[in-house]
C-alpha cells in the first residue's frame, strides 16, 4: 500500500470485510466521512431540518441539538474515493485487515 500511494494523491477504499471491533469501525466510519459524496450528503441533511431548537417550559428555556446520522454504510463492497494525506494513511494502515486501498483514477 505505502509504495503505490504517495501524501496527497486520492485513493480509492473498498471495504472487504466488516471488522468487529468498535475502534476499527469508528476508524473506517471517521475515514468514509471524507468522501466528497458523503459530505455533499452531510451538508444537504443539516440544511433541511433544524439543528437547535429552543422551548420555554417552567419559565425557564430549554434547547435540543439534533445529532446527525451518518451516510456512511459499513457494508462489504462498499467503495469509497478520498484524498490520502499523512494521517489518513496512518489511519489506513491501522485497518489495513479490512480495506483495500488503490490509487483514484
Amino acid at each position: 500500500m505505502k509504495s503505490t500511494i504517495t501524501p496527497d494523491g486520492m485513493v480509492q477504499v473498498e471495504l472487504t470485510a466488516v471488522p468487529r471491533s468498535e475502534a476499527a469501525r469508528k476508524t473506517l466510519v471517521r475515514l468514509f466521512r471524507r468522501d466528497g459524496d458523503v459530505q455533499r450528503h452531510h451538508r444537504r441533511q443539516q440544511a433541511k431540518r433544524p439543528s437547535w431548537q429552543t422551548w420555554r417550559r417552567g419559565n425557564a428555556t430549554w434547547h435540543h441539538q439534533m445529532k446527525t446520522r451518518t451516510v456512511v454504510a459499513l457494508n462489504k463492497g462498499a467503495s469509497y474515493r478520498f484524498r490520502a494525506t499523512v494521517d489518513v494513511l496512518r489511519d489506513l494502515a491501522s485497518v489495513s485487515r479490512w480495506v483495500k486501498v488503490t490509487p483514484a483514477k
